[in-house]
């Protein structure tokens, strides 16, 4: 009894320390509170991870508009210097104002977010005032001293603008690798909290299902893994012997996980590629162009550049909207996709300009045909908001061979081919040869001298008379342009207007031909009318009626004496402008005749409605109206369907007697040509009115 009562005082306070202590936790306990635990971790990390991402693209956008401010200001200096080459180009004047508005853009982004730029911004009001200044000279030339000042002074203020702008690319950079590497390290972080909860979720919670269910957990550890290690294409099996939640958990994770790597290979595609388009961008295709003339070796033949420049698209930016144009590039980059062989390259330069690398090029023949199925695919109409539409393009290209210097030539060449393709009518192809740059350095000069002879008495104009249907009473004069060029003789417009046009130099010429016809006309007798000769240019340029309006009040010559000749082309599809300036016209009082009716497609009943008073006959018709007879019932069709519609009829190109009497019995009211008189420089109004007595 004794010994029994020493022993039990000590087992009482074992017994209550047992009752106090707290229940050990449960395995599934310890497994749920570790995945709750890493789960939140890794949601924090992954949503740290994303605002950096969204951190990252705002300074990649920064970055962006800071390298375009700076590329911006290099065109600038650039187009400052096709100011004075091309004496104030229109080209170049628009090439210049787009980039000063450029630049403008640009620095409102940067100046919001960029201290240091929004105190240095008022330097770019000064330089703006010195571009206007620029462009405030009617001519720009190197002789001329204004214009000398004015672009030392711009490139002063560009050299002074231009380390500004260095140093705010150098800080929108750094930020933006700033905002690469922290969005980097959280989405790591992140990654790995991910990796660590799938381990987790396919080892501790495998282990806890072996123990507590007495379940086979080698396949969730393969699983679990295999997404630990980064496979995450093939989808998590599923298996009846584990529970659902179990496989739904290691599917979460690998579909997170491949969200994350989507987002990373989006970030690296838009940094080589053109968002709109979907092609390699112009860094990445300048990067591409090396890498392929180093890997030919100069071999010849090997590899060829095709640049395309788009035509009409201009058009379709102006009348339909920036947002059909952008489908246009879409749809134009999809068909370009289509074309490419095994190896080539499609990129995007920017604006309308594409480039294709080709490779395995074999010979021009390979290249040519290449060229012709581009050509043929862009020229087919484009459906855009339910509406078709048709652009086409331009193609230049050089092929790599021993001539060609380094990757800078190569496009060189293939930009100088693409103009000559544009010069000889659009809507084709040229391969750059060496004959190539000393035509183009002869047309260039050309340019520059038509340049110069406007306003100028190297410009001058013949006039050839018009006369009733008796062939006697001259009705009035047709003002024809010459060019009276110092080294290759009096020049007719063929000759010398293409050039004009592709030089954006139509309009000035037509003004000046407007203006010197008008003050003409005003010393002949009255009701005596001058017809003038008005190209597509002027027409859709959308001022013509406001020009013309100008001219007749300083001249003081009445609108109903001007007759203004458009050409048929411009009414086979006409655009909304070309109709207002035509009906503005006529509500002036001025005259309105179709010239070389009969070599088109224009209807009568248009011609009517847009109040036309005269129809001239195609010069072609009238002249085979005295073999064919044909040609005569086709002239007295035009003319009895001209006299319904109360419009007149003038006959061109009567060369010959016959000619003269087959019109006369059609009865044309008016007619003109050689046989009645030739184009001279000066009118005779008051000399005798028999055909006879003009000039030859």
């Amino acid at each position: 009894m004794e010994s029994a009562t020493t022993v039990a005082p000590p087992d009482r306070p074992r017994a209550e320390s047992r009752a106090l202590r707290p229940p050990a936790m449960s395995l599934r306990a310890k497994v749920g509170f570790g995945a709750l635990a890493l789960t939140l971790i890794s949601f924090l990390l992954l949503t740290l991870a994303w605002s950096s991402m969204g951190r990252m693209e705002r300074a990649q956008a920064r970055s962006g508009s800071a390298n375009a401010l700076l590329v911006s200001g290099e065109m600038l200096l650039r187009t400052a210097g096709e100011l004075m080459l091309t004496q104030g180009s229109l080209s170049a004047r628009n090439g210049s104002l787009a980039v000063a508005r450029d630049i403008e853009q640009h620095l409102t982004e940067l100046s919001r977010t960029d201290a240091d730029l929004s105190r240095e911004a008022h330097r770019w009001s000064a330089l703006s005032a010195q571009v206007d200044a620029l462009l405030s000279n009617r001519l720009i030339d190197v002789t001329d001293d204004d214009s000398l000042i004015a672009y030392g002074r711009l490139i002063q203020g560009i050299e002074g603008f231009m380390p500004v702008v260095r140093d705010a690319k150098q800080r929108a950079d750094q930020a933006a690798d700033v905002a690469l590497h922290q969005a980097a390290a959280w989405l790591v972080s992140g990654l790995l909290g991910l990796t660590a909860l799938g381990a987790l979720a396919g080892l501790t919670l495998v282990k806890m299902l072996d123990h507590q269910l007495g379940g086979d957990p080698t396949l969730a550890c393969e699983v679990a893994q295999r997404i630990a290690s980064g496979e995450l294409d093939p989808p998590v099996p599923h298996s009846n012997d584990y529970p659902a939640s179990v496989m739904a958990a290691l599917e979460h994770v690998r579909i997170r996980l491949l969200e994350r790597r989507a987002i990373e290979e989006r970030v690296r595609f838009l940094a080589r590629h053109d968002v709109l388009s979907g092609a390699l961008n112009r860094g990445s295709f300048n990067d591409l162009l090396g890498l392929e003339i180093d890997r030919a070796g100069g071999g010849a033949g090997e590899l060829a550049v095709l640049y395309i420049d788009l035509d009409k698209f201009k058009e379709v930016n102006d009348t339909l909207g920036h947002a059909q144009g952008d489908e246009v590039i879409r749809q134009t980059s999809r068909r370009l996709r289509e074309l490419l062989r095994r190896g080539d390259h499609l990129a995007r330069l920017g604006g309308d300009e594409f480039a294709i690398i080709a490779h395995q090029v074999n010979g021009e023949r390979d290249i040519e045909h290449l060229c012709q199925r581009i050509i043929e695919s862009l020229t087919e109409p484009m459906t855009v908001s339910g509406r078709a539409i048709t652009i086409g393009a331009s193609i230049g290209v050089a092929i790599l061979d021993a001539t060609v210097a380094d990757q800078e030539d190569l496009l060189h060449k293939a930009d100088l081919a693409m103009y000559r393709a544009k010069a000889n009518g659009r809507g084709g192809y040229s391969i750059y040869d060496e004959a190539l740059d000393g035509s183009l350095r002869e047309r260039h000069e050309l340019v520059r001298e038509l340049r110069g002879a406007i306003g100028t008495d190297q410009l001058c104009l013949h006039f050839q008379p018009i006369f009733g249907a008796d062939a006697q009473q001259r009705i009035g004069y047709e003002a024809l342009l010459r060019w009276r060029h110092p080294r290759r003789g009096l020049l007719p417009p063929s000759e010398f207007m293409p050039l004009a046009e592709d030089s954006g130099l139509t309009e000035s010429i037509g003004d000046w031909v407007l203006q010197h016809a008008c003050d003409t006309a005003l010393r002949w007798p009255d009701p005596l009318l001058v017809s003038v000769n008005v190209s597509a240019a002027q027409v859709e340029g959308g001022r013509l009626a406001e020009r013309i309006a100008h001219v007749l009040a300083g001249t003081g010559l009445p609108p109903g004496r001007l007759q203004l000749e458009i050409a048929e082309s411009l009414l086979i599809d006409p655009q909304e402008s070309v109709t207002r300036t035509l009906e503005a016209l006529s509500a002036q009082g001025v005259g309105l005749a179709m010239d070389n009716f009969g070599s088109g497609r224009s209807s009568l009943g248009l011609l009517w409605q847009l109040h036309f008073r005269k129809l001239k006959i195609d010069r072609r018709i009238v002249a085979t109206a005295a073999t064919d007879p044909r040609a005569e019932r086709v002239i007295e069709s035009i003319v009895s369907l001209a006299h319904a519609l109360g419009m007149r009829v003038t006959a061109e190109g009567v060369e010959v007697d016959s000619q003269l009497s087959r019109v006369q019995a059609s009865r044309c009211d008016e007619m003109q040509g050689f046989l009645l008189g030739r184009p001279a420089p000066d009118a005779h109004p008051n000399g005798p009115t028999t055909a006879g007595a003009d000039p030859a």
